[in-house]
Order: C-alpha cells, then structure tokens, then sequence
C-alpha cells in the first residue's frame, strides 16, 4: 500500500526532472551550438569571396577622395557638383539598400547579389565614358545602388550561415578588407591622377567585377524552393519600397541642398525635407497597418536599445567618413601636400582601425559581449576627433599621425561592437533584416557625413571669409581653390588664406567631435543581450560534394 502511494510521487518527480531537462536543452542549445561550430570549407570560401567584393566597393567609395579637386577640374564643375559627385554614390548606396535586402528575401541571395555586382559594373562603364557632369552623376548614382546592394546582401549572407557568436569575428574580417581598400584607394586615386587619365579611377574596377562575376555563381549556392517568377513579382512590396525611395531620396537632398545651393530657410530646401519626413512616416504606417509583406520589419525596432544601437551607427558611420574626407582635404589644403602623399599621410587613421576591429571582433566571440566594446569606443573616439581641433598650419607630421591614431582606435572599436549589437538585440527571426538595416543606417551616416559636412564646412569658410571683407565664392568653389592654392608662390595673402581655410576645419572638426559625444550619451542605453543564437533561415546553401560525404 505505502509502495502504491510512493509510486504516483516518484512518477511525478521523475517528469518534473525529465522537464527541467528537456527545458534546459532547449535554452542551453543555441550556446552550445555556437560554441562547438567550426566553419567548412564552403563557408571559408563564401567569406573570402565576399570579402573579395567588399574590397571592390570600399575601394571605389574613397578612391575620389584625394582626386576631387583634379576631377572638378577635368569636368568643369563647381564645389557644390563635386560634391555631388561623391554624395550620388553614397545617397543610392543608402536608399537602395532596405528594398534590395528585401528582394533578396523573395528572389534569392545570389540573384540579387549578382545583380548588384552587374549594377556596379555598368555604373563603372557609365563613369569611364562620362564627359560631362551628368553622365557622371549617372554613372555614380548606379554604382551607388549596386555597391549598397552588395555590403547590404554580405551581412544578411553572414547571417544565413554564420551563427551570431562567431559571426562577430567574420565580420570583423569583412570590415578589414572594407577598411583597408578605403584606406588604400585615396593613394591608388592619386598615383592615377598624377601618372595617367582619371578615367583609370573607375576602368581599375572593371577586372574586379569581371572576376566576381564568374566566382559568385560557382561558390554561392542556395537551396530554396521553386516558385513562379508572377509569384515573386506579387509578394514584392511595391508600394512601400518606392515610397521609402522617395521619401527618403527628397529628404537627402533637402539635406544636401541646405547652405550650399540654397538656404536653410527657403523653400527650395525646406519642401523636399518636409516631404521626405513626411513620405517616411507615410511609409511606416504602411508597412504596419496595410502591407501585406512589409519589406521593412518594424519588429526590429522593439526597444529603446534596438533604436539607440541603430541611432549610434548613423552617427558612427557619419563621424568616420567625415572625419577621413575632411582630414584629406586638409593635407591637400593647409599642408599643400599632393594627391598621393596626402593618401598616404591619412593612412594611420585607418591602418588603425583594421586590427582594432577585427581584434573587437575576436574578443566579443571569446567572451559573449559587446557593451565594453561600444561604449569604450565611443570615449577614445570622442577623445581622438576632439584632439583634431589642434590641428594648424605649423602642426608635424608626428603629431597629426598620433592624433590621426587616437581618433581611429575609438572608430575601430565601435564598428564591429554596434553590429554585434544590433543583431543581437533583434529577434531571432529577423536578424537578417536587423544585419540590413545595419548596413542603411551606415551608408546613411556616410552620406550625411559628406553632404552635412561640406556644407558645415562652406557655410564655416564664408563667415570666415566675410569677417575679413573678402569674397565668399572661394568658399562656394573650395575643391578648385584647393588645387590652385597649392600652385601660389607664397604671399602674405596666401598665409592668410591657409589660416582661413584651417579655422573652418577646426571648427568643422568641433563639430565632429560634439556629434560623437552625441552618440556616447545614447550607447548608455543599450542594454546587455545574449548572442547565443541558433541560426533560424529559410535561406541554405547548398553544401558541396566534398562537404556531404560521410567521413
């Protein structure tokens, strides 16, 4: 009798154990999985392949910018054209890259993918025949959206095949091959200019695309399910995407606009700002109440750590290209240094932040967390861009490297720790629209990091000029004043030109670093989350012959 009342209790508490177990594996299972995964040689593969054609784009993105003055020359054009020339590629590459992360959900990584590199390719062409201003905005514009396509797709491929512990650390590696073509290209850009035609700026491109093209359908292999190219075409969320391009276009160019060719008060600026603000709103209410497939998840934005990790990117990605643009620009113009010894002497700020990433990336895999990471390079970068406002005329080469080395440490830690963040922050089964919208909020912070910046830094180089009672249509050609003040016998009025010139970049430089302090206050609130994750994609590659047979 006793045995026949023990038994119920031990029946009970044998499955209370088996539950307790059973839970336990499927919380513990995501950590170890992670833990114990090890890359094939298909993964390897598709990495470099990647980072391969991420070098392509990174080599393009920065490849004018020592050679802006001698192209603004070439073509005839104001400051305000040459700016457009480098902001059309940077503004496509931002509006472009949310719909195509969503076509790539419905048609497939690699077609998209490819298409992308297609896109790239005919913008180079376009570029290499241009003989005009509008040619070549053209070309640079459809470059634009096939070089943010291609970053875009490379972390939402990342995310179908890399589990979010080591994905870290494979990232890091991405932004390595970025960084270092970034860095590399304004010296290429300027041994180009100084030794043959500027045309070979966008002709060096071409043997890349072509070899990406044959790679990309050999290596990057997925299986997925067949269905009708009508079904495809229905599902694709039209309605939102052109009114996100839109929208999103018209605000930039607002922004664009703003002090340079038109005031900030008058209509011309003030219509597309309020209309893009306005369109985007109209686009999110959309995608919440009326899209059938939203192609932007709301869902990624679920707290206020989601939304202040995606605020510190564009604020990261604007003080990085604003701060390397303007740097070059300075060496051109205060140093009178030459296109390519001015690539050269930028060098130290991203030689710095490669090995800085890819070790941030490497410890966030080791110990699980990225928070150290973020707001540590917050602090160093603030510290480092705000030391640049010593930055003068009589500066040494020794202290402007060191100062270069400061502000790049802080820039490396926090490109690698915001995307952990982001994706680990984001729901499991939206961390490829999470990786997506990463890679926006970045190509947007690099095109507000040029457009604002250059019409923070006319708008600094007029009042400057008007205190003195002189013209300020220097400031509104600064890139073509820049290449003939370096070709001035030296005066008293050219020391005080370089003295000008050098106080609107100190100022500019301020601004910079307020910007970045900016985002240190925002970083406090992103909180601590687990980056043990199981990978959870629709999307898998097809593993290779040699990967499938048994051992």
């Amino acid at each position: 009798m006793a045995v026949q009342e023990i038994k119920p209790h031990i029946t009970s508490r044998s499955e209370a154990i088996f539950s307790y177990r059973d839970c336990r594996s499927d919380t513990e299972r995501a950590i170890d999985s992670s833990l114990i995964w090890r890359p094939n040689r298909q993964t390897k593969l598709i990495v470099a392949i990647q980072a391969f054609v991420c070098f392509v784009v990174a080599l393009d993105s920065t490849i004018l910018t020592t050679t802006l003055p001698a192209l603004s020359k070439a073509l005839h054009t104001n400051t305000t054209q040459t700016f457009w020339i480098a902001t059309s590629y940077l503004l496509t590459s931002a509006i472009f890259q949310p719909p195509i992360a969503a076509l790539s959900d419905i048609f497939g990584r690699q077609a998209i993918y490819l298409l992308a590199i297609v896109l790239f390719t005919i913008g180079s062409i376009v570029c290499c025949t241009s003989h005009g201003i509008v040619s070549m905005l053209i070309g640079r514009s459809i470059k634009g959206v096939g070089g943010g396509g291609i970053l875009s797709v490379n972390l939402i491929i990342l995310s179908d095949i890399i589990p979010l512990r080591q994905r870290a650390q494979y990232q890091g590696f991405l932004q390595l091959c970025f960084v270092l073509g970034s860095n590399i290209a304004p010296v290429i850009g300027g041994l180009i200019v100084q030794k043959t035609t500027w045309r070979w700026l966008f002709y060096v491109n071409l043997p890349f695309c072509a070899i990406s093209l044959a790679t990309v359908p050999c290596i990057l292999r997925y299986a997925r399910p067949k269905s009708a190219i009508r079904n495809q075409i229905s599902s694709v969320d039209w309605i939102g995407i052109t009114g996100s391009v839109t929208s999103t276009t018209l605000f930039l160019i607002g922004i664009s606009w703003g002090g340079t060719e038109y005031s900030w008060s008058s209509a011309t600026t003030l219509c597309p700002l309020i209309l893009g603000l306005l369109g985007v709103l109209c686009t999110i209410n959309h995608e919440m109440k009326c899209a059938r497939m939203p192609f932007l998840r709301i869902s990624i934005f679920h707290n206020r750590s989601a939304i202040a990790a995606y605020v510190c990117t564009v604020l990261m990605a604007f003080s990085v290209y604003a701060t390397l643009y303007y740097l070059v620009l300075w060496l051109l113009a205060v140093k009178e240094m030459s296109e390519i010894m001015a690539g050269v002497c930028v060098l130290p700020l991203g030689m710095t932040v490669v090995p800085v990433s890819g070790l941030t990336g490497t410890i966030i895999t080791r110990v699980g967390r990225y928070q150290w990471a973020v707001w540590s390079g917050w602090v160093i970068a603030t510290l480092g861009i705000g030391i640049l406002v010593l930055l003068h005329p009589g500066t040494s080469t020794v202290e402007y490297v060191f100062m270069f080395i400061c502000a790049g440490i802080g820039l490396g830690l926090l490109m690698n720790s915001l995307s952990a963040a982001v994706q680990a922050i984001s729901p499991t089964k939206d961390i490829a629209y999470a990786s997506s919208m990463f890679a926006f909020m970045r190509s947007l912070g690099l095109c507000l990091g040029v457009s604002i910046g250059g019409t923070i830094f006319q708008n600094l180089l007029s009042r400057r000029l008007s205190h003195f009672g002189l013209s300020t249509e220097l400031a509104e050609n600064a890139e073509v004043y820049v290449a003939l003040l370096r070709s001035t016998p030296a005066s008293a009025e050219k020391i005080l030109m370089k003295e000008m010139i050098n106080w609107a970049f100190q100022r500019l430089f301020a601004i910079i670093c307020g910007i970045s302090a900016f985002g240190m206050a925002i970083s406090v609130l992103i909180g601590r989350y687990s980056l043990d994750k199981e990978l959870d994609s629709q999307h898998v590659i097809v593993q290779a012959e040699t990967e499938t047979k048994p051992r």
